[in-house]
């Protein structure tokens, strides 16, 4: 995958929560920052794997109640424990190939998991439904 750096300066209290959110989920702050925009941003059409983008145009066919059980669908346990676990490796000592193999494998289905389950929460904004309550 090309890279490119990009220098950034931002106000202190947001700097902190980002080094407090990299600190509970075993990340650096730079990989947090890089998931919060790949996850915030759209993606081009061409960054979509071509099964990820059948899973995403399947999600029009669903009715309300799948798209619900979409929307709020989790990681198992046992996956969300290696993820955690392998993160939790990465931030004490450089992991093995297999490791960084198998985070890499991990970090990709929980991205897949979000870009489905945000695109079930918009369907069903769309299809008149409040998915996100005020309080």
């Amino acid at each position: 995958m090309n890279e490119q750096t990009i220098t950034l300066t931002l106000p202190n209290s947001v700097a902190d929560r980002i080094r407090m959110t990299a600190q509970a989920v075993s990340l650096s702050s730079e990989e947090v920052i890089k998931q919060m925009i790949i996850l915030l941003l759209p993606a081009f059409e061409s960054d979509i794997p071509p099964n990820l983008r059948s899973n995403l145009a399947n999600l029009l066919l669903l009715n309300d109640i799948q798209l619900w059980k979409t929307a709020n669908a989790v990681m198992k346990d046992s996956l969300q424990i290696r993820l955690e676990e392998l993160s939790e490796y990465q931030k004490h000592r450089a992991l093995t190939e297999s490791e960084q193999s198998e985070l890499d494998r991990l970090m990709d289905k929980a991205q897949q998991m979000m870009l489905c389950k945000a695109e079930a929460r918009r369907l069903l904004a769309q299809r008149g439904h409040i998915v996100f309550k005020s309080d």
